[in-house]
């Protein structure tokens, strides 16, 4: 019998899943790892490791960009007003005052590039 690969899943039955781009305004400049930290932290206070767990947050490390201090965060359309209220809760990384500022949520990594980031992909105009 030959070898088959798994059938994905139907798009009905995937879990919904949202990303929110934000961008951390700082007194210094403030390094990616403790910046997770104090976003798990955070959350981890917030919500608890159950209700994290259920969140299925994800920080996304590649599309972090260190010059502008944003990122993106993925986790479930159900917890979304809960991550929001946990990244606002954030005022101090290490000595440094900082404020997580929220630019928008989209349902696509793609999107919330385009949209929050000003990512435009030569092929749209083609």
């Amino acid at each position: 019998m030959p070898d088959r690969k798994p059938k994905p899943l139907p798009s009905s039955l995937r879990p919904t899943r949202r990303y929110i781009a934000y961008q951390v305004l700082s007194e210094e400049k403030i390094i990616y790892n403790d910046l997770a930290t104090a976003i798990w932290h955070s959350i981890l206070n917030f919500l608890g490791e159950f209700g994290a767990s259920e969140a299925e947050i994800w920080l996304v490390r590649n599309l972090y960009d260190e010059k502008k201090q944003a990122g993106i965060i993925r986790c479930s359309h159900k917890y979304l007003e809960r991550i929001r209220a946990s990244l606002s809760l954030i005022d101090r990384i290490g000595d440094a005052r900082v404020v997580i500022k929220v630019l928008g949520v989209s349902g696509t990594i793609k999107a919330t590039q385009m949209k929050y980031f000003s990512e435009t992909s030569l092929t749209e105009f083609t």
